[in-house]
């Protein structure tokens, strides 16, 4: 074989092997806790509309995982994420309420939130649900305004797949 024909079948199977290989998913890489590099994969996502990446972009800015913690752009990501129909970011808005984290601590927002994500699945939204009843924080009459918001809320609302 000669050194042309050598140089063409190494570029030749260079392609075909990197034909194979996909560039890692970010929900991989977060979950291999390459923080820094899912970020990077997630933000043109969450900034085209994706609300799975707009979620991870909220986790991203709340914990400080890959870059520095920013709980306004935490509170942001989730809230636009959430509108969109993510259960999860549902969640999380709850519990940026709930706790007060770069919002005014909000019980009624928060059982509203949690009280849409768990109708669409969720089971942690359900079991903060129970909490918050079994903690007597809300009154009955705030309880039944936050629940008319959610019904509200689901039955105008886009859903994501959780």
């Amino acid at each position: 074989m000669g050194k042309n024909m050598m140089k063409y079948s190494l570029i030749v199977a260079l392609l075909v092997l990197g034909a194979c290989f996909k560039p890692a998913a970010p929900a991989a890489l977060f979950a291999a806790g390459d923080y820094a590099a899912a970020y990077r994969l997630w933000l043109p996502l969450a900034e085209a509309g994706d609300a799975t990446a707009q979620n991870y972009m909220g986790i991203h800015h709340y914990l400080g995982l890959g870059v520095k913690r920013n709980l306004r752009q935490a509170t942001q990501w989730f809230e636009q994420s959430a509108r969109a129909g993510e259960v999860n970011a549902q969640y999380n808005l709850g519990l940026m309420y709930e706790n007060g984290h770069h919002v005014k601590q909000d019980y009624v927002k928060a059982y509203t939130w949690y009280y849409i994500a768990a109708e669409r699945g969720s089971g942690n939204a359900a079991r903060r649900i129970r909490a918050l009843n079994n903690e007597y924080l809300l009154p009955p009459f705030q309880i039944w305004r936050a629940i008319d918001v959610a019904r509200t809320y689901l039955e105008a609302a886009p859903q994501t797949a959780e």
